[in-house]
This record gives structure tokens, sequence and C-alpha cells, in this order.
């Protein structure tokens, strides 16, 4: 019989490989729409939310820097993937719309990529879907709570003066 610590342990390797995986099809799926991996999570974010959005917003999600996203934004406006509209909340304001027309092409990928992870997902039952979802939750936020834990308590490495 397997003990929960075995099983623990094969679960907790399955995460990993999956998540190596899961980065490496984003990855390719990037490289063959012709666009940096950050770009392709952004239109396929911009695609799932199917409104406007503000940079924050986008920011927040992929976990950029202020200046990142704006680099970001900017090449994605060059490309012609997005605009940036007024946003009807806050004159001063602007939010991020995709333009699902020239994205189209990579709109499909995402649309691909998720319809495969799905189909991974359609003979579980109910109670073990909850199960995952559970268990994913609980590990996004132990890895919250761990990054800032670790990266709060130290000092950043420096090189040494040669």
């Amino acid at each position: 019989m397997t003990s929960n610590k075995t099983l623990a342990d094969d679960v907790g390797a399955a995460l990993v490989h999956m998540i190596r995986r899961a980065e490496d099809a984003q990855e390719r799926a990037a490289r063959h729409g012709g666009l940096h991996p950050t770009d392709f999570r952004c239109i396929g974010y911009l695609h799932i939310c199917n409104a406007p959005v503000s940079p924050k917003d986008i920011i927040a999600y992929l976990g950029l820097t202020s200046g990142s996203g704006t680099a970001l934004i900017d090449r994605l406006e060059k490309a012609g993937y997005i605009a940036r509209i007024p946003n009807p909340q806050d004159r001063r304001g602007v939010l991020v719309a995709l333009d699902a027309n020239n994205a189209a092409e990579i709109v499909a990928l995402h649309v691909r990529i998720s319809e495969r992870y799905h189909a991974a997902t359609a003979d579980l039952s109910d109670e073990n879907l909850k199960a995952i979802e559970t268990y994913l939750r609980s590990v996004e936020a132990l890895s919250e709570e761990v990054n800032n834990d670790l990266y709060d308590d130290i000092r950043p490495l420096r090189k040494k003066a040669s």
C-alpha cells in the first residue's frame, strides 16, 4: 500500500513537471506566433477577459514591473494586437483592448491549448475537480507566502568586486 507521504510526493513531482510542460507549451506557442511568451500570455489574458482592462490589471496578472508592463503594452500596440482606449470611468486613464481581428491567429492558439487542457479534465468527477482546485489554490497561496517571506527577509545578492 502506498503511504500518504509517497502520494503527496508524487503529486508534488507531477505538479512540478506539469508546470514545466505548461511553460514549454506557452513558449513554443509564443514562438510559433512570433511573439515573446509574455506578449503571448497577455493576449491570452485579454481574450479571456473579453473586455478592455486597465494596464494595472495586466501588470498584476502577469507579475510585471510598471516599466515592463508599459513596454509590453507599447510592443503589442505597435504590432496592432491591442489598442489603448479612453477609460469611461476615469477621464485621465486608459484601458487596453484586444484587436480581435489582428490577434485572431494568436487567440486561436490559446483556444487550442485551452481545449486540450479542458479535455484532460472532462472525465473527472465534480468531487475530483474540486479537490484539484483546492490543492492548486493552496499551493498558489503557499507559493506567494513563501516568496514574500523569502525575499522580504534577505538582501539582494551582489557580485563581488574583482
